[in-house]
């Protein structure tokens, strides 16, 4: 079926319907009146929108008021956005852990599944857990497969500009040119979008977490990793190769005597200076050197890991704090000059070092601010380890606004005739019905 051209009756009737149900999902319920009243539409437009997006199972409508508040006369006909008329599923696959998360078409979670990777020797068997993990969280969820819209996956690694394969991730067996989204494919009946894991962290933290108040965001994930997620003026910034944000690979901390070469297991100079491997590093030598706090910790225990050198140094321990001010001012230098050139409205720093608490935010922002031009405020992570699922969500859900809700966007070919028909032939989409 060709296309109808702008300003045709089937494309106005594409843009009524998505005028109306962006001021319905705003709301609990609202009345018609109230809806042509914000809209502008008249009355008979709106409710004619209204039974279009009613019959493509968008909209139900009520008798009553959803706070079950009693009115004179004639209760009101009142419509709502049919928040369980699809599903969208988030992923985040990890060499650690992955997590699958299900939400109805609002964000609202239905189910959640983590599950153990750390066993999975190569791609095969990393795949098969989060299959499994699938499985699972639909099963909990009570949904079948084909109510699922739209599935966002985060994973380590460069992704290449078209979003389905994995260029390199050397922290994952197996993972390096794994066209992923042709893998995952097979569990579901809609689209598989693959993205990096730390920008989807920035995703998620712009949405629910610590910089929903900000325009641009930089995320730094900061644990057994360091990369960072860049959100532009509304926008996740991706670079041209999909390489953004790969700190990892600076080389400040040393530039004329460090080895620039990236390890056996893929990490750069500047990851090798500031990851949570560097801290326990750091920590141990202290420990041998220096009495205190950790050299007590490295006798009893044998293990002196990243998060025992941070809760020394809280502490007041001075050997550790000292083990702390380097790694803090190292990461600086990598992130002073990201800072610069962006100058967002806020930094957001994740990852498994940032559970130490405010304690190392205060080290990293007195050390930054000495190599930048203006104070941008530094936070912690609110979202902690769910950050990439719930970027992965967010991802998810903004392409089921894009393709699958009608949208102000241009209508694509063979939706302009309206919604029915929009998904109806959207390739590997699931029309709801009432």
């Amino acid at each position: 079926m060709s296309g109808a051209s702008p300003g045709s009756p089937a494309a106005l009737r594409h843009i009524n319907q998505a005028h109306v149900l962006a001021v319905v999902r705003r709301s609990e319920a609202l009345r018609l009146g109230e809806i042509a009243e914000t809209t502008g539409l008249s009355r008979p437009t709106v409710a004619s929108a209204l039974d279009e997006l009613q019959e493509a199972g968008w909209v139900e409508f009520l008798e009553e008021h959803p706070d079950g508040r009693s009115r004179l006369g004639r209760p009101a006909r009142l419509v709502r956005f049919r928040a369980n008329a699809g599903y969208v599923v988030g992923i985040d696959i990890g060499a650690h852990r992955a997590s699958v998360v299900v939400t109805d078409l609002e964000g609202k979670e239905a189910a959640t599944v983590r599950r153990s990777t750390s066993d999975a020797h190569d791609r095969h068997q990393l795949l098969a857990a989060v299959r499994t993990a699938v499985r699972e969280a639909l099963a909990r969820a009570g949904i079948d497969r084909r109510a699922v819209m739209s599935v966002a996956v985060g994973t380590p690694g460069i992704i290449n500009p078209a979003g389905n394969i994995v260029m390199q991730a050397p922290g994952l067996p197996g993972w390096t040119s794994l066209n992923l989204a042709r893998e995952l494919h097979r569990s579901f009946h809609c689209a598989v979008h693959i993205e990096n894991d730390v920008n989807l962290a920035v995703l998620g933290e712009r949405w629910r977490g610590a910089a929903t108040d900000a325009n641009t965001v930089v995320f730094i994930l900061w644990g057994e990793r360091v990369g960072a997620g860049i959100f532009i003026d509304g926008r996740l910034h991706r670079g041209a190769a999909g390489a953004a944000g790969e700190i990892g690979y600076l080389n400040v901390v040393d530039p004329m005597g460090a080895d620039v070469r990236v390890d056996k297991e893929g990490r750069g100079p500047f990851e090798r200076a500031v990851a949570a491997g560097a801290v326990m590093t750091l920590g141990k030598e202290a420990a041998r050197r220096h009495s205190g706090a950790l050299r007590e910790l490295a006798r009893t225990d044998g293990h002196l890991d990243a998060a025992a050198v941070f809760a020394a140094a809280a502490r007041g321990d001075a050997t550790a704090r000292t083990v702390v001010d380097t790694v803090t001012a190292r990461l600086a230098r990598g992130l002073a000059p990201l800072m610069l050139v962006i100058d967002p409205d806020v930094v957001v720093i994740g990852g498994g070092i940032s559970l130490a608490g405010p304690a190392v935010l205060d080290a990293v922002r007195k050390h930054v601010h000495r190599l930048t031009l203006v104070p941008t405020p530094l936070r912690l992570s609110t979202l902690g380890d769910d950050a990439v699922v719930s970027g992965a969500i967010r991802l998810a859900l903004s392409d089921v606004e894009r393709h699958v809700l009608p949208s102000l966007e241009a209508p694509e070919p063979d939706s302009s005739a309206g919604l029915v028909l929009r998904a109806e032939h959207s390739q590997n989409r699931a029309l709801p019905k009432g």
